[in-house]
């Protein structure tokens, strides 16, 4: 934190950041299959994001007659996701999830820089989350199947194989469906004045105040602070807010 005064101009600014890990410590009966051990629970994040690895899309046929699957061939078409082998067995199912992400910020931090200057001041916070993973699995993003309007996630050509049934292939966990969570926020912005009063009363003030500004992320179409929101919950707002304060 800093604090200091120049004559007329007093300045305040602030800083915080806090890193967090947790993990499982013992897991009883964590026992897998040998070539399984991607499989282990001890000593990863008990906010661990547990998928399948997704290696691209089938391009061909044949790629398709080829290559392990996740569901029967006689499902997949051209445009469908393909899926890691991990434990080499030839066959994709529940043993080839592995840790694909977390959804623990590694570093939560916030910053804060206030002025005051006469009877003028001024104030803005940011906050942000870095090293942490979001899951693209809402309504907003698994909607590419059936008739009626898509999001425009699915119209951006980056969706699989779009079909009027849905394809239970592609729409479960992986690393297609996450994407890096990271933000910063300008949280609040205050602007005010304050006059002082000699008959009347103490002092007058006015303030404008802004709230949920304005957000930096890669992040696209949905709030990395809240991703739910505005799909299944409500949304967060901005806020704008002005006020005057009589003291005497």
């Amino acid at each position: 934190k800093f604090d200091k005064k120049f004559r007329d101009l007093r300045l305040i600014a602030g800083a915080s950041m806090t890193h967090s890990t947790s993990a499982h410590t013992k897991i009883v009966n964590d026992l897998h299959a040998e070539g399984d051990d991607h499989l282990t629970v001890t000593g990863t994040s008990l906010y661990a994001i547990w998928g399948y690895d997704c290696i691209g899309t089938y391009g061909t046929e044949e790629q398709i007659k080829s290559l392990p699957s996740l569901v029967d061939k006689s499902q997949l078409k051209v445009g469908d996701l393909i899926y890691r082998d991990v434990n080499g067995d030839g066959v994709i199912n529940s043993n080839d999830r592995l840790v694909i992400g977390d959804t623990n910020p590694g570093l939560s931090y916030s910053l804060n820089i206030g002025l005051q200057y006469k009877g003028f001041d001024f104030e803005i916070v940011g906050t942000g989350r870095a090293n942490v993973d979001i899951q693209c699995t809402s309504e907003f993003f698994w909607n590419g199947w059936g008739e009626g309007n898509y999001s425009e996630f699915v119209k951006d050509g980056k969706y699989p194989n779009l079909s009027y049934v849905k394809s239970a292939n592609n729409f479960v966990l992986s690393n297609y469906w996450l994407t890096d969570g990271s933000w910063f926020k300008i949280q609040s912005l205050n602007i005010g004045y304050t006059l002082p009063l000699d008959k009347v009363g103490k002092e007058l003030r006015f303030d404008v105040k802004g709230e949920n500004l304005l957000t930096f992320t890669k992040v696209k179409y949905i709030d990395p602070e809240a991703p739910d929101a505005g799909v299944t919950s409500r949304p967060l707002m901005r806020v704008f807010t002005a006020g005057i304060t009589f003291k005497f």
